[in-house]
């Protein structure tokens, strides 16, 4: 465990106003003391400005995660006294607010405990060896003061050697920045420690890949190298850069995930993924994700995220473009500047497809309903998820991929999806911001055509996706498994006569402490339809006693449309129900390139993914 103490020294502003007072510095000093119990201890030190009390605030979720975290949670006794050390009186106004009454004390301190053991990109960890700040899990900062500068000073441990931030150093201080206000400070992670750091140059900017953890097992240099190629890739693709520096955070924590900013984006994974082709892409994935934000969402933004509301869920439709589509680009931009192969973006497309094909929320749930529920459906998943929502993500990532072969083939190839989001970028950028409806405009502009009944269809509703027209754009196809699912003929082979079909059931199982528990059911599945549950214990079927070890092999011995009679215990209630077993979906969602295509197809292909 780790124990940091932050001291917080604010002056110069009155507080109780709703913008601050023009000119005022809000300053913050970071201590750290006993790291090894994941403590900081807090000093907010500020003039009042004649004012009889003042309120503080921490923010209750951070921008780009989009689920009220209750980050205030983590503060523990707080106190507050003048400049001679008097007692005053602070209390909770709000469940992320504190008011101080301060009399007619000319300044104020206020003192508070962090725990900081939240191993994610959005949230604090304070340990032996490192330190992570996000800002808005760390900063109490005056009601009012939003607009002003905010100086934090790092003091580091001895044994320390870096404090790194996107924010510029303050008199040549590398301990010392300066934040143009509340906004910029959140957006800015903050890591102290001994990291790997590796600069590299693309075009005249600076970029630092800035590594804990690689353990002589992940590769900064040659890792620094791929970084290089995707930022070029990203730079072509924008045609602006809107960033003096770069920074790319990467925590090899055994933890996961990636969380952009302005300037820098955190990123946690496991340090064995180098050495795992698979898992390294996925990892270029990411910083390719989280570095194509730097444009779309951070500075290009939906019009009700122009301006944050910390403390209140902001809603919007548009999360499928700002996630969607980022997800789309993420893994393209990868084959484009020849980081994979074209045989494995093609595979990383089809896990998009498959996954979003193979899941029932499909055809409830709407990509702008997605977007819009985020703060109570996607970060909130359960055993339920996959039968009644989609991820914007995910289906908003294959809805791209499709949007951008409506604007080829309307365009004859001489416009795309990268056209659009140049144009939304140039109009929309900074305090613009766009609407769905804007977005769609130009969308329309750009490919010609009246695309209505699209957005309408697939955007708006639940309609399945076509994928007919990418196939034949692109010359590609999902091969048909050896025996169709008629029992017919497929890819030109004959079923065999004494050829077994796979049977499915429709559920997922775990082991929980030797029992066979089901943790998911799909809907219209043989599991739903014979009334399983989720929490059910497999007991047996057909009277044999069936476990985690022989499950699997166990279904084997069954053929579709066989009637079973399935045991289980549910609540420690034995009970008995009637299953009969289907047929396993045919695997249908490889996209693989034609056996012929055409010159034309090829052509385009290679268009796409800017292979020579």
């Amino acid at each position: 465990m780790t124990r940091y103490w932050l001291s917080f020294i604010i002056g110069g502003f009155v507080l109780l106003t709703s913008d601050g007072v023009e000119g005022a510095l809000v300053e913050y000093t970071i201590r750290f003391s006993q790291a090894k119990n994941h403590y900081a201890d807090v000093e907010v030190r500020c003039e009042t400005g004649g004012q009889p009390q003042f309120e503080l605030m921490m923010p209750t979720w951070t921008p780009g995660s989009y689920l009220i975290r209750e980050y205030a949670r983590h503060v523990e006794t707080i106190s507050a006294s003048d400049s001679d050390g008097a007692e005053l009186s602070v209390s909770r106004s709000r469940k992320n607010r504190w008011m101080v009454k301060c009399g007619d004390a000319k300044s104020v301190v206020v003192k508070y405990r962090l725990y900081c053991n939240e191993m994610t990109v959005r949230t604090n960890q304070v340990e032996r060896d490192f330190a992570l700040f996000n800002g808005a899990s760390t900063f109490l900062s005056p009601v009012g003061a939003r607009k002003q500068k905010h100086q934090v000073h790092i003091e580091l441990p001895d044994e320390w050697k870096h404090a790194i931030c996107s924010l510029p150093n303050v008199d040549g201080n590398k301990q010392t920045f300066i934040a143009e206000d509340f906004d910029e400070l959140v957006d800015s992670p903050i890591l102290c420690g001994n990291p790997d750091i590796y600069p590299f140059q693309v075009g005249d900017r600076e970029h630092l890949l800035v590594s804990i953890g690689e353990g002589e097992i992940w590769d900064g240099e040659a890792t620094a190298r791929d970084l290089e190629k995707i930022v070029a890739e990203h730079h072509k693709l924008w045609g602006t850069v809107p960033y003096p520096r770069y920074i790319f955070f990467n925590l090899l924590v055994e933890a996961g995930g990636g969380l952009e900013h302005d300037n820098s984006t955190v990123m946690m994974i496991s340090r064995w993924y180098y050495r795992d082709r698979e898992k390294y892409v996925r990892w270029l994935g990411l910083a390719s994700h989280e570095f194509f934000h730097t444009w779309n969402v951070r500075r290009l933004r939906p019009k009700p995220l122009v301006e944050y509301d910390y403390e209140n869920e902001v809603y919007l439709r548009s999360l499928w473009i700002a996630e969607g589509i980022t997800s789309y680009y993420d893994d393209v931009q990868l084959a484009r500047c020849g980081l994979i192969s074209q045989k494995e973006y093609l595979e990383l497309l089809s896990k998009q497809i498959e996954k979003l094909q193979t899941t029932p929320g499909r055809n409830v749930q709407s990509l702008s309903d997605s977007s819009h529920d985020t703060w109570i459906k996607l970060y909130r998943p359960n055993e339920n998820s996959s039968n009644a929502q989609v991820s914007y993500y995910n289906k908003g990532a294959v809805a791209a991929f499709l949007l951008d072969v409506e604007i080829r083939s309307a365009t004859d190839g001489k416009k795309s999806l990268d056209d659009v989001m140049r144009i939304l970028y140039e109009r929309h950028v900074g305090d613009v911001g766009y609407s769905p409806d804007e977005f769609r405009t130009i969308v329309e502009e750009v490919s010609g055509t009246d695309l209505t009944n699209w957005f309408s269809h697939y955007i708006d509703g639940v309609d399945e996706f076509d994928y007919s027209k990418a196939q034949d754009w692109f010359g590609l196809e999902f091969p048909k498994p050896k025996s169709s699912p008629e029992g017919g003929e497929a890819s030109g082979d004959k079923e065999k006569p004494d050829e077994k079909k796979k049977s499915w059931v429709g559920l997922t199982t775990e082991d929980k402490s030797g029992k066979l528990i089901i943790t998911k059911v799909l809907r219209d599945s043989p599991a739903f339809e014979a009334g399983l549950n989720v929490d059910d214990e497999i007991l047996a079927i057909d009277q044999y006693r069936v476990t985690n070890g022989n499950w699997s092999t166990r279904l084997k011995q069954y053929q579709p449309g066989e009637s079973v009679e399935v045991m289980i215990a549910r609540r420690e209630q034995i009970e008995r129900l009637r299953l009969v077993f289907g047929e396993a979906p045919a695997d249908s969602w490889k996209l693989a390139v034609a056996k012929e295509p055409s010159d034309a197809q090829k052509q385009q292909l290679k268009t796409w993914l800017h292979q020579k």
